[in-house]
């Protein structure tokens, strides 16, 4: 191995929080296995954080990148990382960062989307914050801390739920913002009186009202996931782009109409925010005609390992279908700008 390669891994090591070689653990595993694996793990995480740092998320991903995501469906697709010290820090590092971003005051042009855990985003322009179907919980197992989330829900100027299932509508969630004095929309199924019930089965377009005076013009399109109504959240910010989340839509029977979506919209498309399981991706992407697609929901800690849908499969779905438009796929905790 190649000296400086050598000194940047024993550094990489030797700085992760909590290492093993921080504290000085043996380097013997013999009759450990499970301490060998938990100190791999931890290895393994902060090896795909750097990775994932120096190459950013992008329509073309480069292969180092790529192997980083494939690394990190490895370790989640491990039951034993479930609820991991070593996946709450990697977690943590990664969301902090995004709070951290959402701290200071953005001052670039364009639109920033934020990918936080889940099917969570935070989308952010010089004018608005938006937060989509924020959730840290699954079950008793907290993946963002209430402090972290707190933050996160504190930089947004008003919060969307797609639909009512508690890994979009995460109670404590709604419970913060409606505590911070911060608007919330969600379907009209959604049986919370904190949250604005809103639904336009017309295809209309309607304000929404945020904190400190923020009006955004939207629809709430009549999508479903299943027999739950989905609200497919699309969102013009003051600077003229529009973002669109898809929520859990999954339903034969909405794609007469998604695949003429862009038809139903009052406002061109800029960021279309689909599922990486969406029923006929590339008809309903076709059907929005966004500029840019970005996947969400990989990784759903709460699944079996087979329907946690892995970052590589995102990434050869989108080169199988020969998708027409721009898309990237990011991981937790990343942001992308975009700009026209």
């Amino acid at each position: 191995m190649h000296h400086s390669v050598r000194l940047s891994l024993l550094f990489l090591l030797t700085a992760l929080p909590g290492s093993l070689f921080a504290q000085e653990r043996p380097w013997e595993y013999w009759g450990n296995p499970e301490g060998y694996l938990d100190n791999q793990a931890e290895v393994l995480f902060g090896l795909v954080d750097g990775v994932l740092q120096r190459n950013p998320a992008a329509a073309d991903p480069s292969p180092e990148r790529q192997l980083a995501l494939a690394s990190l469906d490895a370790l989640v697709h491990d039951t034993r990382n479930d609820g991991s010290p070593a996946l709450h820090a990697f977690l943590d590092t990664r969301v902090g960062r995004v709070v951290g971003d959402l701290s200071r005051p953005s001052s670039r042009k364009g639109v920033e989307v934020y990918k936080l855990y889940n099917d969570g985003f935070v989308v952010r322009t010089r004018e608005a914050v938006v937060g989509f179907d924020l959730c840290g919980t699954r079950g008793k197992e907290k993946y963002i801390p209430d402090a972290l989330m707190r933050e996160l829900v504190s930089s947004c100027d008003l919060l969307l739920i797609s639909h009512r299932d508690p890994d979009h509508a995460d109670r404590n969630v709604v419970a913060m913002a409606s505590e911070l004095g911060i608007p919330i929309y969600g379907p009209e199924d959604y049986d919370n009186d904190r949250v604005v019930k809103v639904r336009t089965e017309d295809f209309s377009e309607i304000r929404l009202e945020g904190r400190g005076g923020v009006s955004l013009a939207a629809q709430a399109l009549p999508g479903h996931q299943d027999g739950l109504q989905n609200n497919i959240w699309v969102v013009t910010f003051p600077g003229g782009y529009t973002v669109a989340h898809c929520g859990d839509q999954y339903l034969r029977e909405d794609l007469a109409w998604l695949r003429r979506a862009s038809e139903k919209l009052t406002r061109p498309l800029d960021i279309l925010l689909i599922d990486c399981w969406a029923m006929e991706m590339k008809e309903t992407v076709l059907g929005f005609s966004p500029r840019v697609v970005i996947t969400g929901h990989e990784n759903e800690m709460g699944h079996t390992i087979d329907h946690r849908e892995a970052f590589w499969l995102s990434q050869y779905k989108v080169d199988a279908l020969a998708l027409p438009v721009p898309t990237v796929i990011l991981c937790w905790g990343e942001g992308y700008r975009f700009k026209r």
